[in-house]
């Protein structure tokens, strides 16, 4: 009888989780994953939820120049985190090591909404991000726990849903609660939110472990990569403003980050149990789908963080209006997911939607930058249902593919290189699209130079006292700034869609534990 061709769904009865975990599809939405919804939205939505209340935090606790790390400090901690989590869930149980991230990450939360100063903040964020990373790794790790890869494309849909809708809908939460309580309340509202998703979580069963033997901890692997993220990101987040792209600082941060790489690299492939699964890297279908989250990720985030200040300080919209003015990307993304999701289930095509989907945001990134200046906002807005539409593309099929490659040993380990991948490219994204709109807003000279720390801080409200002419001058610079960043997003996304179609398909004749066996 002849095997199925690749990139088909395989039989039903195929499943590499065990026998005594799988669910139907029924029994796994109505008891898994309303345990897991709730916590990776609170995971995903704190990573978006500031960018409208960025311009009220710095008026209250000062430090404009170092604004952007209340969002990068979160993504750099949950970038680190994420791995980690995804070895101690295959060690000690998913669902246990679930509820420990929620902890972490409510406590942290209870921080933010307390810190008298922006430092503070920042280091309370940080630890927020050490329990997000864990909250976005274990909930996917638990659907692949308990759901049959033919129905993994369906819930890699709703995870996707969920995750767009968190992502983008958290500045519209962030924008009312900072307008009509305080920007305090963003956080203290994952207060009752986390004891809600901790709750659900015990819902979920709790599977038997999969992996044995004595675990050690990757200490030195977790502060390599610790400490080479952290210098690139630095790097990126300050070029411009601190300090010169071609200056000697510029360069010995960016030496660093690329020696700690290599070191990195190099001790991973000794460590008994590494914190970056470093043998994926011999598995094309993993590592070029990690690459092509990263991109995804960029784009995402660098737009959500920053199109409200655009909408608040370019179009004189208040922070509601600019919360609110992303709702058309949300659905876009919300509505694209949820058919991808079911496409791949019920076709078993894979690689061909994320190329379709890069390529329809390439091409709207470029259609934006070069018809911000005259575009009305309406036009913006409807370019930004397409960018959705093209995003929302992209995850469900990649989670399958990362998850089909690396078979159920390392089931938790693959989850954790997808959350990886989307943590440092969303937090390079910002760094990057961060450094290019203070670069090219501080040497543009006159009203820009002198008076844009007064506007960042004041807001929509400072932009109101501005004059005619100043307004139109400020809206001028703007303009030309945003531009280069939705061009250099552009090429994000372009080069997305290039490894999009680079990675094999899979195969669904394998039943295997193909990673493994690469190690």
């Amino acid at each position: 009888m002849p095997t199925q061709p690749t990139g088909h769904a395989p039989p039903s009865s195929y499943s590499t989780a065990s026998p005594e975990t799988v669910m139907t599809t029924r029994e796994a939405f109505l008891r898994v994953f309303p345990g897991v919804m709730v916590a990776m939205f609170l995971a995903a939505a704190d990573q978006t939820i500031l960018a409208s209340a960025l311009p009220t935090i710095a008026s209250s606790l000062g430090g404009l120049a170092d604004i952007s790390w209340v969002v990068v400090a979160y993504l750099l901690a949950a970038t680190i985190a994420a791995p980690l989590y995804g070895h101690l869930g295959d060690r000690f149980g998913r669902r246990r090591m679930l509820l420990a991230a929620l902890a972490v990450f409510t406590l942290a939360s209870l921080a933010c909404a307390l810190a008298p100063s922006l430092l503070l903040l920042i280091c309370a964020r940080a630890v927020q991000g050490l329990g997000g990373g864990g909250l976005m790794t274990l909930a996917q790790a638990l659907i692949g726990e308990h759901v049959s890869p033919r129905e993994r494309g369906r819930f890699s849909g709703y995870f996707a849903t969920v995750f767009a809708l968190a992502s983008t809908s958290g500045p519209v939460l962030g924008a009312y609660l900072t307008e009509h309580l305080s920007w305090r309340a963003v956080f203290a509202v994952n207060l009752p939110l986390g004891v809600i998703a901790a709750g659900l979580a015990l819902r979920v069963p709790q599977a038997p472990i999969v992996r044995a033997g004595k675990f050690r901890p990757d200490i030195v692997g977790a502060l390599l990569f610790s400490l080479a993220t952290l210098a690139l990101l630095f790097a990126l987040s300050s070029g411009g403003h601190r300090f010169a792209w071609l200056s000697w600082e510029f360069a010995v941060l960016a030496a660093a980050a690329l020696t700690g790489y290599a070191l990195l690299v190099r001790w991973e492939r000794r460590a008994a149990d590494p914190v970056i699964p470093i043998r994926f890297l011999a598995v094309p279908a993993i590592i070029r789908s990690d690459a092509l989250v990263v991109c995804f990720a960029a784009a995402l985030f660098s737009t959500i963080l920053y199109l409200p200040l655009y909408l608040q300080l370019g179009r004189g919209l208040g922070i509601g209006q600019s919360g609110l003015l992303l709702l058309p990307i949300t659905l876009s993304m919300v509505t694209a997911s949820a058919v991808t999701g079911r496409l791949v289930t019920r076709t078993g095509h894979v690689t061909i939607f994320p190329q379709l989907g890069l390529g329809l945001a390439t091409v709207t990134y470029l259609a934006l930058a070069a018809s911000l200046t005259v575009a009305p906002t309406s036009v913006v807005l409807a370019l930004t249902v397409a960018i959705g539409i093209g995003l929302g593309m992209v995850m469900p099929p990649t989670q399958v593919t990362v998850q089909l490659a690396a078979g159920r040993a390392s089931l938790g380990a693959a989850t954790a290189s997808i959350s990886l991948s989307r943590a440092v490219g969303g937090a390079a994204g910002v760094a990057v699209a961060g450094a290019i709109l203070f670069a090219l807003i501080g040497s543009g000279g006159g009203l820009s130079a002198v008076g844009f720390r007064q506007i960042m801080e004041g807001g929509p409200a400072y932009v109101g006292l501005l004059s005619p002419n100043e307004r139109a001058a400020l809206a001028a610079h703007l303009d030309h700034a945003y531009r280069v960043v939705f061009l250099v997003i552009a090429g994000v996304t372009a080069v997305g869609a290039f490894i999009a179609r680079t990675i094999p398909p899979p195969d669904w004749s394998q039943r295997g534990d193909s990673a493994d066996n690469a190690h």
